[in-house]
This record gives structure tokens, C-alpha cells and sequence, in this order.
């Protein structure tokens, strides 16, 4: 016996159930995907506070942990003759500066990693080449011990130059450290990765939301 062909009716009940069922599942899709979007951010680890440090600006004043305490901070390592990596990094301090720059509270902390030739005059120019605004970015130089000291047993990110001397090639960690209003670390970023300031700025979100 031959089958009857389905009749319009029929086939409209299908298709309509198949339309629903794919509106719904297009709907619990959207939906998750709006949830995930809107879950609480993750809360940042603390690696831990870093130690005291006095050191020299480029205006020649002291600066010590304590002047940052109460402030979110930014630190990154440089030195002012370096042709590689370092202008990349100092490009994106600077793009975060130009990001944060309605929230001047919230600075940036560039440490010289070879202060016997960057002195306070040299960084002077070297932030004065960079537009750098002396209320929120700050370039510190100082004894080779003290940049060691903060560096390696501070941030926990490795610094070494030829034979233990001051002469390039300079090795330096290329990782930006975040530092909550305590004094503890908070997060690593690698200063010359692209959509390294969206990563810092959304850190920084979660912080001020703590």
C-alpha cells in the first residue's frame, strides 16, 4: 500500500516545533553567553608585599614603598640606552597613561635597570621624550644593589648585565607588575605583548572593585 502524502497541516506542526526548538536553544545560548559576561571577576592573587626601597627620581627626589601605599601602581624595568625591547614597553606605559589619565591616584613606576648610567638627568630626558607626566609616571634610578634588591627579591623577575658590570647587553624582565594600595603584588603582564593595556586596566577594574 502506498503512504498517503502528509498533509499541509501536518507539516506545518513540524515545522513550527522545529523553529521553537531553534529559537530556544539560540535563546539558552545567548543567555549563557550574556551570564559569563556578567559574572563577578575573579579575585587577582596575592603574591605577596614587596620589601622597602629608597630610591632617586628624575627630579632628584627620594622615593620610597611607603610614598606608593594608598595607590594602585604599575612598575616596569627599562634603561634609557636600550634599542630593543624597552621603547615598545615605555610605548605602552605610555598608552596606559594616556588611559588613566582621569585617574591621576593610580600611577606608573619605571625602575632603570642600569642606573650607573641612567642618573636623574638622563631620566629626566628620557620621560621628557616620552611626554611623561610627572604627577602619575615615575623613572627611578639608584644604587646597582637597591635595583637588584627590588628587582629579584621585590618583583621576583630576573635582571643581570655582562660579567656583573653595567654595560649592554642588559638582560631585564620585560613583565609589567601590578601593585594593589598594600604593597602586594597583584599580577604579571609582558609589557610587549599587543592588548597588554587592556589586560592591565581590567586587572586594575577588579582591583578598585575589591
Amino acid at each position: 500500500m502506498l503512504q498517503q502524502p502528509m498533509n499541509s497541516r501536518t507539516s506545518q506542526r513540524i515545522l513550527w516545533t522545529v523553529l521553537i526548538f531553534a529559537l530556544v536553544a539560540l535563546g539558552s545560548f545567548a543567555l549563557s553567553k550574556w551570564l559569563s559576561e556578567r559574572k563577578p571577576a575573579t579575585r587577582l592573587d596575592d603574591i605577596g608585599a614587596i620589601p622597602d626601597f629608597s630610591l632617586q627620581n628624575e627630579r632628584g627626589q627620594t622615593v620610597k614603598r611607603s610614598d606608593l601605599l594608598g595607590h594602585l601602581w604599575i612598575a616596569d624595568l627599562f634603561f634609557t640606552r636600550c634599542v630593543t625591547v624597552c621603547p615598545i614597553m615605555t610605548g605602552k606605559m605610555h598608552e596606559l597613561q594616556d588611559a588613566l589619565k582621569d585617574q591621576p591616584e593610580i600611577h606608573l613606576v619605571s625602575f632603570s635597570a642600569d642606573p650607573t648610567n641612567d642618573t636623574a638627568s638622563t631620566l629626566a630626558g628620557y620621560a621628557s621624550a616620552y611626554h611623561a607626566n610627572p604627577k602619575q609616571w615615575t623613572f627611578l634610578t639608584g644604587p646597582v644593589s637597591a635595583i637588584y634588591a627590588i628587582t629579584k627579591d621585590g618583583f621576583h623577575l630576573p635582571i643581570d648585565s655582562v660579567g656583573g658590570e653595567q654595560n649592554p647587553p642588559i638582560v631585564h624582565s620585560t613583565r609589567f607588575v601590578l601593585i594593589d594600595k598594600r604593597g602586594h603584588i597583584r599580577g604579571y603582564y609582558l609589557g610587549s605583548e599587543e592588548g597588554v593595556t587592556k589586560k592591565v586596566l581590567a586587572a586594575i577594574k577588579i582591583l578598585e572593585d575589591e
